[in-house]
């Protein structure tokens, strides 16, 4: 059996809008065409995607660029361990290249169907929906006016 599973895409969206699309909720129901969705990113944090028969804890969390939780599917048995997907982004020009690498899963059943799900279900739609946003648009930091002090009656 293999033992690995690796993917490599290109977003053309900056690696900080890549890294929200991965790890804060509302984003992650947004690609994911909605559905309950937890996320808590954050070393020793848990997770919950796809409805709840996806969840796991963050081991590693090094904003904006590696990423790496357990994962176990709700139908595992119990006995089954659970595996680790890590992610590694990388800031090229405008966009950013995602690396993902999702090691021990149990058995050639599971490999098999991770290794067409990860394009299907999360790279796929992810991409797809990060490019179909607008860019964040650069612009200077907003300045607020500061009220006026107020003045005494006295």
């Amino acid at each position: 059996m293999r033992s690995v599973i690796t993917k490599q895409v290109t977003i053309s969206r900056p690696i900080e809008q890549v890294w929200d699309a991965l790890v804060d909720a509302a984003s992650i129901a947004a690609w994911q065409g909605g559905g309950e969705v937890k996320s808590n990113a954050r070393v020793g944090g848990r997770y919950a995607i796809f409805d709840g028969a996806t969840t796991g804890k963050f081991t590693l969390v090094e904003r904006p660029a590696r990423l790496t939780y357990t994962w176990r599917q709700d139908n595992w048995e119990a006995a089954w361990p659970d595996s680790v997907v890590s992610w590694r982004l990388v800031a090229k020009g405008q966009g950013t290249v995602v690396r993902l690498r999702h090691q021990r899963l149990p058995n050639q059943e599971e490999f098999d169907g991770h290794a067409s799900g990860w394009d299907e279900y999360f790279l796929h739609p992810m991409k797809e929906w990060l490019e179909s946003r607008p860019p964040a648009a650069a612009r200077s930091p907003v300045r607020r006016r500061r009220p006026a002090p107020k003045r005494s009656s006295v």
